[in-house]
């Protein structure tokens, strides 16, 4: 293997390394919004709350980080 070909290698894992810590923050928090949703379900219910909005984010966010995970290993 050819020096160029380990810097690439190096390269990719560390970014593997942080998409991979993003993903996890972002799995805490989706799962800290569904043991909150759950414990007060009446909460979505109130007008002006964005609970549900948030945790449509989270899961588009984590979406996004899975796929870059995948073009980034390849």
């Amino acid at each position: 293997m050819s020096s160029p070909d380990v810097v690439d290698i190096l390269d990719r894992s560390k970014e593997l390394d942080r998409l991979r810590k993003e993903q996890e923050e972002v799995l805490i928090e989706i799962n800290k919004m569904h043991k909150k949703l759950q414990a007060t379900p009446e909460l979505v219910e109130k007008p002006g709350d964005n609970s549900l909005a948030k945790l449509k984010g989270l899961y588009i966010q984590a979406k996004d980080l899975s796929e870059n995970e995948v073009a980034y290993g390849f």
